[in-house]
């Protein structure tokens, strides 16, 4: 089963800081058996559906962002494959 959560927000956004959902990113890692995924970037999520269509048995929880993100030169910062293998999201590290 996937969820797709749309509205992961770190910024405040047009709505203003109550509609800011930043406690639902630990509610769902805190979910035992749930895996959350929560890419930074496209070349991320990419990666983080890769991940999700090779399990047939587990529950995830795909967290995308409400704001614009660029896309990172991954030449410069470490490849989103690494998604693959920690089952999460690549934290953002300079070559």
């Amino acid at each position: 089963m996937i969820h797709v959560y749309t509205h992961d927000s770190i910024g405040v956004g047009e709505d203003g800081p109550t509609h800011q959902p930043v406690e639902h990113l630990a509610s769902l890692r805190a979910i035992p058996g749930l895996l959350t995924l929560r890419p930074g970037d496209a070349n991320e999520v990419v990666e983080a559906w890769r991940v999700i269509m090779q399990l047939r048995h587990e529950p995830v929880a795909l967290v995308l962002s409400r704001q614009a993100m660029p896309t990172l030169d991954r030449t410069r910062y470490a490849p989103a494959s690494g998604v693959a293998r920690a089952r999460t999201c690549s934290p953002i590290r300079p070559r």
